[in-house]
Formats: C-alpha cells, sequence, structure tokens
C-alpha cells in the first residue's frame, strides 16, 4: 500500500516565528518540513545571520525538521563551505548549496558528506536554464534540491529529488487566478475574463476549487487581490494539486515556501481541502 502523501512547506529562520513554529508542530504528522536557512532574505535586509543564531534555532525546535539548509553566504563560496563544515563539527547534517559559479569539483564534495546538494543561483538570474542543464550532467542522477526553480519541462527532463517554490502567491501579487489544469499545465485568469460573463471553462474551473462565483463578479473584487481571499485559495489549491501531481507522477518533492503564519495555515486547509476532495 503506498504511503500517504505529505503536505511539502518550506519556511526561512528569519520567518519562524512562535506561531508558525505551533502550527507546524501540531500538524508535524501529515507535514514534510524544510528549515532554510533564509540567508538570501536576510542580505537583502542588510541583516547578516549568525551561525550560532542559526544552530541555536535549530537545537531549539520543539521538532525536528525532514530536512534543513546549510547558513550559506551570499556572494562568497568560501564562507558558505566553513559554515557548512563548521555545522557539520558540530553534530548537524545541514543539506549543502552549491551556487552557480562555483567550480563543479565543489558539487562533489559536498556530496561526499551529503546525500543531496541545494543547486542555488537559479532565481531571477539570465542563462539560468542553460546552467541547470549543465550543472545536472555534472549531478549525473545524484539528489539536488532546485532552489526556487519549478520549471516543469526542466522537473519532467531531470526529477530532481526536491525543489521549492513561492509562486503559488502570484495569484494574490498581481491579481489573477492561476487555475492548475493538471499534467502541469496552469490557466491564468484575469478580471478581463469575467466582463461581460465568464466562459463555462473557467466557471467549471472555479467550481472545481470549491469556490463560489460571486467572489469575483465585482470590479472592486479584482483591486486589492490581497483582500480576496477567494484569489488566495485558488492560487494555494492549485500549486498544492500541482505539487502533489509532480510527487504522485515524476517523484519530485516540491515544497511551497511560505513566509508567515496566514501562509502556513492556507498551505494546512488547502491540504485538508484536497484529501476531502479526493477521499469525499
Amino acid at each position: 500500500m503506498p504511503s500517504e502523501q505529505k503536505l511539502n512547506i518550506l519556511v526561512a529562520y528569519p520567518y519562524m516565528t512562535p506561531p508558525v513554529q505551533k502550527i507546524l508542530m501540531e500538524n508535524q504528522g501529515h507535514i514534510r518540513f524544510v528549515l532554510d536557512s533564509g540567508a538570501f532574505t536576510a542580505w537583502k535586509a542588510g541583516k547578516p545571520i549568525a551561525l550560532d543564531d542559526y544552530c541555536r534555532f535549530i537545537e531549539s525546535l520543539p521538532f525536528a525538521p525532514w530536512r534543513y539548509f546549510t547558513l550559506d553566504v551570499i556572494g562568497d563560496p568560501h564562507a558558505s563551505m566553513q559554515n557548512y563544515e563548521t555545522m557539520l563539527k558540530r553534530g548537524f547534517k545541514p543539506v549543502p548549496i552549491f551556487t552557480r559559479g562555483e567550480d563543479p569539483s565543489v558539487l562533489d564534495d559536498y556530496y561526499k558528506t551529503s546525500d543531496v546538494v541545494g543547486i542555488g543561483g537559479l532565481v531571477g538570474t539570465g542563462g539560468n536554464k542553460g546552467f541547470v542543464n549543465g550543472i545536472m550532467r555534472h549531478v549525473n542522477g545524484r539528489k539536488v534540491h532546485w532552489l526556487g526553480f519549478t520549471s516543469i519541462d526542466f522537473i519532467k527532463k531531470y526529477r530532481p529529488y526536491m525543489c521549492d517554490s513561492s509562486s503559488w502567491s502570484a495569484s494574490i501579487r498581481y491579481g489573477r487566478l492561476n487555475f492548475y489544469q493538471g499534467c502541469g499545465r496552469f490557466k491564468m485568469v484575469g478580471k478581463k475574463h469575467f466582463n461581460p460573463a465568464p466562459s463555462r471553462e473557467i466557471l467549471d474551473l472555479i467550481a472545481k476549487h470549491g469556490i463560489d462565483r460571486t467572489a469575483f463578479a465585482k470590479k472592486e473584487h479584482w483591486i486589492n487581490s490581497g483582500a480576496n481571499k477567494a484569489i488566495q485559495l485558488i492560487g494555494v489549491r492549485s500549486w498544492l494539486m500541482y505539487s502533489s501531481d509532480i510527487e504522485k507522477n515524476i517523484g519530485t518533492k516540491l515544497f511551497l515556501a511560505g513566509s508567515s503564519i496566514n501562509d502556513v495555515q492556507w498551505f494546512i486547509d488547502s491540504f485538508n481541502w484536497n484529501k476531502k476532495r479526493l477521499n469525499p
């Protein structure tokens, strides 16, 4: 009998507030939780994370993460390697991060002490797909986690062990509905599709996601999409269904990246909704 599918969630250390920790602990039975160091977030904010603080936090967690990443140092591969080696010496088993621009031999060094390696430098950079093609030839079937990279064509081709994305929140950021249609395909719908009236296809998609179509009937419903819970629901539920499909059919574990208690609550509620939908 196949094991029950888990809810894949990734949260970075800077966002691990007590409420987030509490809800993750209460639902750990059906969650596969990955802790990210949040080094990139901290770097952008100009607030670097101390390695001692990160290590003490991991030790203080009331539950054990399924995986956790090393504390990398943005723009300094040597310092990142030092942090990784220090964590190993202290008894931790973090997932190391190989960043674009490093010598591929570093990747081989990481595999000597870890069964999976994170591949960074993939988001918002030119030529990232060419880099993925090259580095995956070097990986040669070993386990990787693509940080923030979830191209469905590449997932189908290379079947990475893990990857993560925050693209589920695009519906909120851009005020559009992003319906998952199965087989790795999404359909984007905006307010123009509701003027004068939505097509039968769109109405069927809304109904499939368990949403009341009147939530999109008025112009003001689209002005502040962050306040429209129906838009949020469709974004989360679609990406959760996408994640579930990818793991079931390809084997890749796609983690939804959250940054607040509200995000994690949305993930858990949508996971429970999807279970009821599949097992009425």
